[in-house]
């Protein structure tokens, strides 16, 4: 009997803290859509705590050079290479 092992598809977003000026990147594997009522497709993500992986503050200058960094660092520690972003 073989069996077959799918990967989980990890979602990621970027939140913006306007209290503070920075982003942070957030990874999850248990992601919910939830339609509204207007047909908007909405991501529920949890709570920061429960995700996969969660980036430290980034400052908007530095955002674009980070990004990839962060990226390949969740890569690693989620063990997966597939992520989308949502």
């Amino acid at each position: 009997m073989s069996t077959i092992y799918s990967a989980n598809i990890a979602k990621a977003k970027v939140i913006y803290y306007k209290d503070k000026e920075t982003y942070k990147i957030i990874f999850a594997f248990n992601v919910h859509r939830k339609v509204k009522d207007n047909g908007e497709i909405v991501h529920m993500f949890p709570t920061q705590a429960k995700c996969a992986y969660v980036s430290g503050d980034i400052c908007y200058e530095t955002l674009q050079a980070d990004k990839e960094r962060i990226i390949a660092q969740a890569k690693q520690t989620m063990r997966t290479d597939n992520v989308e972003f949502v």
